[in-house]
């Protein structure tokens, strides 16, 4: 009889496996969660990652080479830091803060005094959105005041991490977040 509970017990276990492995909606998980689809998403988030087809945005640089005036060719660096502050609350509302912070080249000086001068540019932009699951819950749709729409797709979606991608026209933009 103990034999036979468990032979029981272990194809039960299998079973279970088997079932439950095809129910992970996202393809990094999370294969099972006591909580919400939405209690998941709702908090204070920022991005650990953002990716323009694969290339680094939150922390940049490049060197790049420019023909000034005389003709004379120099090289110049241009760098940047971004930080993306995510809120999604639980009555659909979200707010997405932006902070960029980076050196460019002053072209215009630059060409007349062939050398590289910088100017510092810093921007903060607050935008306020309506946010919800698509129908099958698989994408979170962003809704702006103006009727644009941004469908991000979950790739994971755990209390400690979300993973999001976009398809933006010829470009596939990608967003990590953890908790604030």
């Amino acid at each position: 009889m103990k034999q036979f509970k468990l032979t029981l017990g272990f194809i039960l276990l299998t079973v279970g496996i088997i079932t439950f492995t095809g129910c992970s909606k996202y393809e990094e998980g999370p294969f099972f969660s006591l909580r919400t689809k939405r209690s998941r998403v709702v908090g204070d988030w920022k991005a650990t990652a953002f990716t323009v087809d694969g290339e680094d945005y939150l922390n940049y640089s490049s060197t790049e080479t420019f023909e000034c005036m005389s003709g004379e060719m120099f090289n110049f660096n241009m760098s940047g830091n971004m930080s993306i502050n995510w809120v999604f609350e639980n009555d659909g509302n979200t707010t997405i803060t932006t902070i960029s912070d980076n050196n460019t080249l002053d072209y215009a000086n630059s060409y007349v005094q062939c050398e590289a001068i910088y100017t510092a540019n810093y921007d903060e932009n607050i935008e306020t959105a309506k946010w919800d699951f698509s129908s099958n819950k698989e994408d979170i749709e962003i809704t702006y005041s103006n009727g644009t729409i941004e469908k991000w797709h979950i790739i994971e979606l755990r209390e400690k991490q979300m993973k999001l991608t976009m398809e933006d026209g010829s470009y596939t933009i990608g967003v990590t977040l953890e908790p604030k």
